[in-house]
């Protein structure tokens, strides 16, 4: 079956949300996806992979097939209100955004994801639903893909600070920002 029926994914989601709750309490801080965990490898067998545009909520379970031109992946859990990725288990909660190394969505890749959604972001970008210092990853994004409603605006600063892209749904080539980002803002 390609699809999981609509109760049980909801089933899920809730589940997943309220499990995930009780794994947010360590704080990896300001290093962002630095510290982050890499995936695990698992087999992607029967993994269902989802346009951007779907209208179907996105979870991180549903990327662990990574693409061919994926290299690695990390994960970032965010908050809303908050800045900093935070701990979560990848394969729970809604995925926001994917930050690539290379145009065209190849390389390694940050899946960053909110452990607490179960139906995505809200509409419009005057909202804070989180955000994080690239860490290690910084100076070196070149693509971004956002799922659920949400947007990605980059800096070139830590800290949400410095010149900043427009909120972006889908680039496949940052252009001029391409490699200049240090840190995120969900929206």
């Amino acid at each position: 079956m390609r699809y999981a029926d609509a109760a049980t994914r909801s089933f899920r989601t809730r589940l997943t949300a309220v499990v995930s709750g009780a794994l947010m309490v360590v704080t990896l801080g300001a290093a962002g996806p630095a510290m982050a965990q890499p995936a695990d490898g698992g087999g992607g067998a029967g993994v269902r992979t989802q346009q951007v545009g779907s209208a179907a909520p996105v979870l991180v379970e549903d990327l662990a097939a990574a693409p061919a031109a994926v290299t690695a992946t990390y994960y970032c859990a965010v908050a809303d209100g908050t800045f900093g990725c935070r701990a979560g288990t990848p394969g729970t909660g809604l995925v926001v955004a994917e930050l690539f190394q290379h145009a065209d969505f190849g390389g390694w890749r940050v899946v960053v994801f909110n452990p607490a959604y179960s139906v995505g972001c809200s509409g419009g970008t005057g909202d804070n639903e989180g955000g994080a210092n690239l860490g290690t990853y910084q100076n070196a994004v070149s693509s971004v893909k956002t799922y659920n409603s949400c947007d990605v605006r980059l800096f070139d600063g830590n800290g949400k600070s410095g010149s900043s892209t427009g909120f972006i749904d889908r680039d496949n080539n940052l252009g001029t920002f391409n490699d200049r980002a240090n840190s995120f803002a969900i929206s």
